[in-house]
């Protein structure tokens, strides 16, 4: 049985772009602030890998603690 799963990311280029008052030139303005993405998984460390296939750590993203929701 699979249970929900809150991630925090947010994009640290696009934070660093925004900080110096740039556009980040793919991501919108909103990924330098923290999203809480939800995700069904069997396990914590499944949810995360869920996570990072549509927001991989290559292109920036940061993630926080998983935590069940």
């Amino acid at each position: 049985m699979n249970t929900e799963y809150e991630i925090p990311v947010y994009n640290i280029e696009v934070r660093k772009a925004v900080l110096n008052g740039d556009d980040h030139p793919e991501l919108e303005d909103k990924w330098a602030d923290t999203h809480l993405i939800v995700v069904r998984a069997k396990t914590p460390e499944e949810a995360i890998a869920i996570c990072r296939r549509k927001h991989p750590e290559k292109m920036g993203f940061v993630f926080g603690d998983v935590m069940e929701a």
